[in-house]
């Protein structure tokens, strides 16, 4: 098989907030071809299965604001009424410390799964730096920890707190996690941060009103918010914290970022030569939304040496009144975005996967599971050489952490 380096991808999640699951990859959980949250896809068996190589282990704190507010009333009302301590803890968690400990149980849950498997069996190791990726074995799976919201440095001033103090705060923390072997971290996810204006990100569905199929945003069960200013708002600290992490070599992932904030980050990529990522997205060509990326970016990326992660979800890959009676499978709308970047740009050297499995999205029916993902380089075949396989699954990724993770 054809050996991927996964983007975007959230075991950490699952095992930190699912109480059964047990600080390791081994369990035998529901992971079929519909969507439950309560389902873990990246367990182990599905891993050995799989052509994961390196893994981009996206850490998730889940927003304060985003369990208060955002979780529709019926959502709250079920919280309350069958988990109220585990919701209350939800709502009240420090975001550091909790990303720290989500970072500890990645690495007590390598070394718990390794344990309990035979000598021969693929194994996973924990990667702190980029050379340590060539030196994986043969049988071994890479796993690298990010982060996803920079709402963990914090949600705002302390009472009685400065900006700078706020600030110089967060310059340790990131020392911190970079000392850790963080590799790249995301700023903007589902609610308000002190560093980056966050998209609306809520998806997108089609309802039948009154007869007749309508967009709507699916908020049955929860909703994001959009932020309400914008990048040089002098409240807030993005260019700072762009340069920092540009600086220190950790790579930015402008997933969930406002466009006009992306186009500012790409500016500071082409000053400090660093790729710009986005982890797990699509093309706005085949889905006009915000979250998407349009052409005009795709050149810029591909411009700068960045890489555009496509996420395995046809809720971003395609427009709602283009997956209205489907049969839900989602590879050959994942290859016609492909074919679609490489016409634009002319080669395929800015593509690459970031599956977001265990990330709360929809699946794909012909690829739920890691175990499926060599569907997709089977079906790529018709399209693209080996080459150009190699290097949307393995290459691209690969040199983007070389020039940005040093």
């Amino acid at each position: 098989m054809m050996p991927l380096l996964d983007l975007h991808i959230h075991p950490s999640l699952k095992m930190y907030y699912l109480p059964y699951l047990r600080r390791s990859f081994h369990a035998l959980v529901y992971t079929g071809t519909f969507w439950n949250p309560l389902s873990f896809q990246t367990q182990y068996l599905n891993l050995a299965r799989s052509p994961e190589k390196v893994m981009i282990v996206s850490h998730y704190v889940i927003e304060q604001g985003f369990v208060r507010q955002g979780l529709s009333p019926l959502s709250r009302a079920i919280s309350w009424a069958f988990a109220p301590r585990f919701y209350n803890k939800l709502r009240n968690a420090d975001p550091w410390r909790t990303l720290i400990e989500q970072m500890d149980l990645l690495e007590e849950a390598v070394a718990n799964t390794n344990r309990w498997l035979p000598r021969r069996a693929k194994r996973l190791k924990m990667v702190y730096r980029f050379a340590d990726i060539a030196e994986l074995e043969k049988n071994e799976i890479g796993l690298i920890h990010s982060v996803e919201g920079s709402h963990c440095f914090g949600y705002g001033l302390e009472p009685g707190q400065t900006l700078d103090e706020f600030w110089n705060q967060t310059e340790e923390k990131l020392a911190y996690l970079k000392s850790r072997g963080v590799c790249l971290i995301t700023p903007a996810h589902f609610w308000e941060n002190m560093f980056f204006p966050q998209l609306e990100g809520t998806e997108w569905v089609l309802k039948d009103v009154d007869g007749v199929p309508t967009r709507t945003r699916a908020s049955t069960l929860a909703k994001m918010q959009a932020a309400e200013w914008q990048w040089g708002d002098p409240g807030k600290l993005s260019e700072r914290f762009s340069r920092k992490l540009l600086e220190m070599g950790i790579l930015l992932d402008l997933s969930h970022t406002q466009e006009h904030a992306r186009w500012k980050v790409y500016d500071l990529c082409a000053e400090y030569k660093r790729p710009p990522v986005l982890s797990h997205v699509g093309a706005r060509r085949f889905f006009d939304h915000e979250y998407n990326v349009s052409d005009e970016e795709i050149r810029r990326v591909h411009e700068l040496g960045g890489i555009i992660g496509l996420i395995l979800t046809r809720r971003w890959l395609v427009a709602p009144e283009h997956r209205d009676n489907d049969d839900g499978k989602g590879i050959d709308d994942l290859v016609d975005t492909m074919l679609y970047i490489r016409e634009l740009t002319g080669d395929v050297a800015c593509i690459g996967l970031g599956t977001d499995f265990d990330g709360l999205t929809y699946p794909f029916k012909d690829c739920p599971t890691p175990a499926q993902i060599g569907r997709i380089s089977d079906r790529m075949r018709m399209y693209f050489s080996e080459a150009e396989i190699e290097a949307i699954f393995f290459g691209n990724a690969r040199r983007a952490l070389e020039q940005g993770w040093s």
